[in-house]
């Protein structure tokens, strides 16, 4: 393993070398429990047994964005669980949007042109896709929840820069998805299917009158909208008929419909006969199997926010409101928020940390921003954590739950976690330096080293350490000094109190939300 990660350059090579294969896979979950003493959905009430303190204000938090401050959860313990909620999706649904790239319509060298140009557009191009990257990541911290839920539809609908190359494509879509994250669920199936990436990506641009092509029609079916079980074959290969036509331009960007792609002979699908196209998909399958995708959609959506084994009748309850909003997002998403369910203490902790969660937890936490350097550096984090925005593994997303740590990635945490806690910029006008010394005096008794470590465990982990790790963690602020002389003044003090946080930030109970 390369402890010099920090000194490496993403390169197209490296993203290629990750995504071998596009083989489907995902995270048995079959023997894996749901959790939650409650499935109650109505709107959390505090009482005398189930408060409104730190611990949930810390769980919503992570749920809702990419963690928190001590600041932040001090502010937050003055507001409503409800409040909070509905302050996040008003302004993911209602938030200006990120302004377009420069480059959103800079198109390849026109056809004819020498194989030198191609070559530097596209070198150009890569460097664009990294760019992007490292936008979206500032929007996570501008607008955390819409950026949490278009992290969520990328994984759904998920697509791969590497087969459809172009950047200004990836800034398309991802409008797409910031545009519609609550939105209409129905709309933005529709829209997805027309959009340039897509249409690449799953190969709609070769599905063509007499020589159909079915991978879209297959994963509109499977991973989009209703899951495995709920179709046949032959409805795919009527449906992809029906999907004929479509092309994209890849010197002009003109993305639309043919007629003369178009198949327009009969097709039978869910019952249904006669001239379709792809209005009529979309139509009939919301149409002819509302129950099913309603019950996928929602069981998506609590894997995402809490579990990765749905409450199964949590889910249905979901998946009736769903169905009666006409299939919009926010109904849904707000009432598993804000549920008395989402508080339900088996369910604190009960998720492990993605990298993106990861990394800008502990950005939140630090009470910093990303600096100009630790933004170039980000693709490459992403990577070695395998968590490369953009670019999940296959058309089925990233596995996620359990799979996000192994012996691989495992390590590259810890290292990052060091790199994030030690890191200073020594340029004054990009700052980023951590001080914990301020970060120390948000607790209550900092000068006391067991208060503040039991605090520093307490405000950075979702869950308890058994007693026998809790009891360490004052030798490790310590590090051989004695007990009495421990105060903030102490000469040492900051770096001691970083190598808790980082040691914190390498216990398996850190890698839970």
């Amino acid at each position: 393993m390369n402890n010099n990660i920090f000194d490496k350059k993403l390169t197209q090579e490296d993203v290629k070398s990750l995504h071998k294969s596009r083989k489907k896979n995902s995270v048995k979950t079959e023997n894996v429990k749901a959790k939650g003493l409650s499935s109650n959905l109505d709107e959390f009430t505090p009482s005398a047994t189930t408060p409104w303190d730190s611990k949930r204000a810390k769980h919503l938090m992570r749920r809702l964005r990419f963690g928190a401050s001590y600041s932040d959860i001090e502010l937050y313990m003055d507001s409503s669980a409800g409040s909070i909620v509905k302050e996040a999706l008003d302004s993911a649904q209602n938030g200006q949007l990120p302004s377009q790239p420069e480059w959103y319509n800079k198109y390849p060298p026109p056809q004819g042109s020498s194989q030198a140009e191609f070559v530097q557009y596209f070198e150009e191009n890569f460097d664009l896709v990294l760019e992007y990257q490292q936008n979206w990541v500032k929007e996570m911290f501008e607008n955390p929840f819409r950026e949490k839920m278009v992290l969520f539809w990328h994984d759904h609908f998920a697509t791969e820069q590497m087969k459809y190359e172009l950047a200004p494509f990836a800034a398309r879509h991802f409008t797409i998805l910031r545009e519609n994250c609550l939105g209409n669920f129905k709309d933005l199936v529709y829209k997805i299917g027309k959009d340039h990436a897509m249409l690449i990506y799953l190969d709609s641009v070769e599905n063509r009158n007499g020589s159909p092509n079915e991978n879209y029609a297959r994963e509109l079916l499977e991973l989009f909208t209703m899951g495995i079980g709920n179709y046949s074959q032959n409805d795919i290969t009527d449906i992809s008929r029906a999907l004929t036509g479509f092309y994209v331009n890849f010197f002009n960007f003109d993305a639309g419909f043919y007629s003369g792609f178009h198949d327009t002979g009969e097709k039978t699908f869910f019952g249904r006969t006669g001239n379709f196209g792809y209005d009529d998909v979309i139509d009939i399958i919301f149409e002819e199997r509302a129950d099913e995708i309603a019950e996928f959609v929602c069981s998506k959506l609590y894997r995402f926010f809490l579990y990765e084994t749905p409450n199964s009748s949590v889910v249905s309850e979901l998946a009736e409101i769903f169905k009666s909003s006409n299939f919009e997002i926010r109904p849904v998403v707000e009432t598993l928020l804000k549920s008395e369910h989402f508080f339900d203490e088996e369910l604190m902790g009960a998720m492990f940390k993605s990298p993106v969660d990861y990394l800008l937890g502990m950005y939140a936490e630090n009470d910093l921003l990303p600096n100009q350097e630790f933004s170039e550096i980000q693709p490459y984090l992403f990577f070695v954590m395998e968590q490369f925005l953009f670019n999940p593994p296959n058309v089925a997303g990233w596995p996620g739950y359990r799979s996000w740590l192994s012996t691989t990635t495992l390590p590259y945490r810890w290292i990052i976690a060091e790199y994030v806690g030690y890191y200073s910029s020594s340029n004054p006008s990009d700052p980023y330096k951590v001080d914990p010394i301020a970060i120390a005096n948000k607790f209550e008794d900092p000068n006391d080293p067991y208060k503040l470590s039991y605090d520093l465990a307490e405000f950075l982990l979702p869950v308890d350490l058994p007693e026998d790790e809790l009891m360490k963690l004052p030798d490790v602020l310590l590090g051989g000094l004695p007990d009495y002389e421990w105060n903030l003044g102490f000469q040492g003090a900051a770096g001691r109190i970083l190598n808790l946080i980082i040691h914190i930030r390498k216990l398996p109970e850190y890698q839970l939300m």
